[in-house]
């Protein structure tokens, strides 16, 4: 029942959001994209496998995706799909809220430099100077706005999981200090290499008190003053949580397995690095405007050199509130966002006026957004986003059931198992669905669907006792059942 008003919100409102003023040529482009998502690994001679976006919706338990392209400096083509909550099935539209989560990042950093084209503050005084209620613990060395901006300042590296709307909240001050009902641990400098890049949100965190401080406003007043308005985001807004004449237009955040996050979202006293409710064509305006800057094509903002000191590494790949790192030749700057029950993708070129926006409401949204990506990549002609090619040889059938079986990996579990000539894998690690492992010889074995290998350790035995899973690093897996399941 809810699958088939699912697909029905889906297609009506896809076609709503593109069909009005738009040419035939770019409602071709946007149909090519909309049914030609690509998966990381393709295999050399095969035929690509492109895939609609409502089926991987559907398969991945994603609710509602909102997309903004951006082409030749502007912003092309915005769509919505899906609905904002599984419950009523109301449709996502164009000025729909997501949590950004981490995108909040280099909108703070934006901030932080409309206050230094100011004057209002300097990116390299001590940040103690200007903190009254509360100050960073001497370090060796002075803590700057550019080594929080840039992950540079050795703060900790806890990860920021937000609070339930029925638990207490901490201030911004119970933050800083580690106590209750703040989860995290007291900020202070924990590596005495302060130069050395660690993420870490609650070194935002002292950004934020430091900008509050020092400009006697909060941060969310900041924003919208000297961000939002100046460039039009009409939609975007800093808060802990939507307040109530806004929260009927909140995509819900949701679970894994496609339930509503409790209470339909978490909320985040961090607002300058998990904070940021917008829109995907909010944002799309947000990276046309750091290209135009950087360009010089406008600087009624901030400088082009303000501009070019954010794009511009200050150590690794991480500038000031931007990743920079990348596989193509064009220089870009994005960032990625994980909250409880959302996440998003922010990524655009310096010079090409390229880019796209991409937010998602579930936990299972960044395997979708990759997904898009790859195709507006495909279809734009960029650099970056292109399927990795793997090569793949005839599998050896005959080890299929020494191979099958369920296997302890880190701290999961992955199962294989094999049908009519074909083996798969099932678990966590490769997302909710069982895929098919391809052979790369007769103990290897890659997936289209992620960038996975997998190698099983031959030891003589009728059943392979142990194997390596590379995903990123290796991680060793161990037999932990001797049964040998067969898909259904």
């Amino acid at each position: 029942m809810f699958r088939h008003a699912f697909t029905l919100i889906l297609m009506g409102w896809a076609f709503i959001a593109h069909a009005q003023g738009q040419s035939a040529e770019l409602k071709a482009r946007i149909e090519k994209i909309e049914n030609g998502l690509l998966e990381p690994v393709a295999v050399r001679g095969a035929p690509t496998r492109k895939m609609r976006l409502i089926d991987r919706m559907q398969a991945l338990h994603v609710p509602g995706v909102s997309i903004a392209v951006i082409n030749a400096g502007m912003v092309e083509w915005v769509g919505s799909y899906g609905v904002a909550d599984v419950k009523t099935g109301r449709p996502i539209t164009s000025n729909t809220f997501f949590q950004v989560a981490s995108i909040s990042k280099p909108v703070t950093a934006f901030v932080t430099m409309r206050l230094v084209a100011g004057g209002k503050i300097d990116l390299d005084e001590d940040v103690n100077r200007r903190l009254r209620q509360w100050h960073l613990p001497v370090a060796q060395q002075a803590t700057t706005a550019r080594a929080l901006l840039s992950h540079t300042a050795g703060m900790p590296e806890f990860g920021l999981l937000g609070y339930r709307n029925d638990e207490p909240k901490p201030t911004l001050l119970q933050v800083l200090e580690g106590l209750v009902p703040a989860t995290n641990p007291p900020v202070a400098v924990k590596n005495s290499l302060t130069d050395r890049y660690a993420y870490s949100g609650l070194g935002y965190v002292v950004l934020q008190q430091y900008i509050n401080d020092a400009t006697d406003l909060p941060f969310d007043v900041l924003a919208s003053e000297t961000v939002f308005k100046p460039l039009r985001m009409h939609d975007s807004l800093y808060a802990q949580s939507l307040p109530p004449t806004l929260a009927s237009r909140a995509a819900f955040g949701h679970e894994v397995d496609g339930t509503i996050v409790a209470g339909n979202w978490r909320e985040y006293p961090e607002l300058a690095p998990a904070g940021l409710w917008s829109t995907a064509y909010d944002l799309a305006l947000f990276a046309v405007a750091i290209q135009r800057a950087a360009s010089g094509q406008d600087s009624r903002l901030i400088t082009q050199q303000h501009a070019r000191s954010m794009l511009t590494p200050v150590r690794g790949h991480y500038g000031l509130g931007f990743e920079l790192d990348h596989t193509g030749e064009e220089a870009v700057f994005h960032h990625s966002g994980s909250n409880a029950g959302y996440k998003s993708l922010l990524f655009a070129y310096e010079r090409t006026g390229q880019g796209v926006v991409i937010l998602a409401n579930s936990d299972n949204g960044w395997i979708l957004i990759e997904e898009i990506a790859r195709s507006v990549a495909a279809e734009y002609a960029w650099g970056d986003y292109h399927p990795m090619e793997r090569v793949s040889v005839k599998p050896n059938t005959s080890l299929f059931s020494q191979f099958s079986g369920d296997f302890a990996v880190s701290n999961t579990k992955v199962r294989i198992s094999h049908d009519n000539g074909h083996l798969f894998i099932t678990g966590p690690p490769v997302g909710p669905l069982s895929v098919e492992l391809i052979s790369a010889g007769d103990y290897d074995y890659f997936i289209r669907e992620k960038d996975v290998t997998l190698h099983f350790d031959s030891n003589g035995s009728d059943k392979i006792q142990t194997l390596t899973f590379v995903d990123g690093r290796p991680r060793k897996g161990t037999r932990i059942t001797q049964t040998a399941p067969h898909a259904d």
